[in-house]
Parts: C-alpha cells; structure tokens; sequence
C-alpha cells in the first residue's frame, strides 16, 4: 500500500499499478490529480502519492515526518 500525502486523500493508503491517477477515480467529487513520488532514506525506498501543483518540498517535509515517526 502507497500512503497519499496531501490533497484530498491525504492519509489514505492506496493500491494503485500506475504513476498518476485521478481522485475522481475513489470519489466523483474530487479533482486532483496524484502521481507516484519515490524516496530513497537509508538505501530503502519508499513510495508516496503526491497531488499534482503542490509545493514538493512542504510534501517531501510531511513524508520526513512520516518516515521518523515510523522509525520511533
């Protein structure tokens, strides 16, 4: 499972065999866009869905978080 990060299906896990997606796809009323974001920490690589048009790097900051808490 890919956790979405940001947008309107942050926090969701998803299974998806692609690299972009729209969220109409899990509900009609959503708009966005997500693609496939890779992160390399440690030689483990971990994939995130990102919403297209948001700042990367406030996102990249969010997934840091994510991976240390995991790590406590």
């Amino acid at each position: 499972m890919t956790l979405c990060v940001g947008g309107e299906l942050d926090g969701q896990e998803l299974e998806k065999d692609v690299k972009i997606f729209k969220a109409s796809e899990i509900d009609p009323s959503f708009t966005s866009t997500y693609y496939l974001q890779i992160y390399n920490r440690d030689n483990v690589m971990y994939q995130f869905w990102h919403p297209h048009g948001v700042d990367l790097h406030d996102l990249t900051n969010k997934v840091l978080e994510i991976l240390r808490s995991s790590k406590s």
